[in-house]
């Protein structure tokens, strides 16, 4: 089924083929991977973007890196790089994800914006809805200025490399990032921070997606880790798998009957033509 949903748009990769000489060396065809400038979206909204682009089916993960930041209470954040859905472009869009507690409206001030992780220490006595956000870059900007600016130096700890053939394309990271966001929509101290959203996603790629490749930096893991001491998070990567084939399931099943309908259709128009 899945390979139906790839093999449907391959007409497009035969034209763009044929057009390459004539395509931009940024290609911006895919909102959300490859535009034209920086972006930033909540990880729902993203899935809206990339779901309605029939191409995003088509543009795999090629790598993901885990990143801890030296400050800011050692934060964390996954970067993903996403190969172009025509295979003869050599283009990359690179995305950052993280979760952090959402803002204030009333409070726009770009210092409220760069402290946000104080709640990594100060626990809210209220809830707080979580904000799961996808950034996205430049082209040829390894990260966005955002993030640069807000959370630099940051070390990297391991990656995950995926190959062409056995890699999640962005339409199912959009998917499973918006299962990772309504498993725990709040962020909380002890069990669904910064910490736990990057080690969800992580962990959840590896058990989806087994055929990776994952390179540790260090001999010591020091993800979900502030100050040296291991920090209490959700265990919930086997309710985010389950849920995550529910949802990709109910859209290969939408496919298969789109594409029933669509045969059904063309059939229709041979027979009248033929009467």
């Amino acid at each position: 089924m899945k390979q139906d949903l790839k093999t449907r748009f391959s007409l497009r990769a035969f034209f763009a083929t044929l057009l390459r000489p004539f395509m931009s060396k940024s290609p911006t065809d895919v909102p959300g991977l490859f535009s034209s400038g920086e972006s930033r979206i909540d990880v729902t909204a993203w899935q809206t973007l990339i779901m309605s682009n029939p191409l995003s089916i088509q543009c795999g993960l090629k790598r993901a890196v885990y990143y801890k930041c030296d400050n800011h209470k050692q934060h964390e954040f996954l970067h993903l790089y996403f190969r172009h859905w025509n295979s003869s472009e050599s283009a990359v869009a690179a995305v950052v994800i993280e979760r952090i507690p959402k803002q204030d409206p009333r409070n726009n001030s770009s210092s409220s914006r760069l402290i946000h992780t104080s709640n990594l220490i100060s626990p809210s006595a209220s809830e707080t809805v979580a904000e799961d956000v996808v950034h996205t870059s430049r082209q040829g900007s390894a990260f966005p200025q955002y993030l640069v600016d807000a959370y630099a130096p940051f070390t990297e700890l391991c990656t995950l490399d995926f190959s062409p053939l056995a890699c999640p394309s962005a339409a199912q990271i959009s998917i499973l990032l918006s299962a990772v966001n309504q498993h725990a929509p709040h962020y909380h101290l002890y069990d669904n921070q910064c910490y736990w959203f990057s080690f969800t996603v992580w962990e959840t790629l590896k058990k989806l997606f087994p055929d990776c490749i994952e390179t540790h930096s260090a001999p010591v893991d020091k993800r979900s880790h502030y100050c040296g001491f291991a920090v209490r998070k959700a265990d919930s990567v086997e309710d985010v798998c389950r849920d995550y084939d529910a949802r990709w399931r109910d859209i290969e099943n939408e496919a298969e009957l789109k594409k029933k309908a669509d045969e059904a259709n063309k059939q229709q128009v041979v027979v009248e033509i033929i009467l």
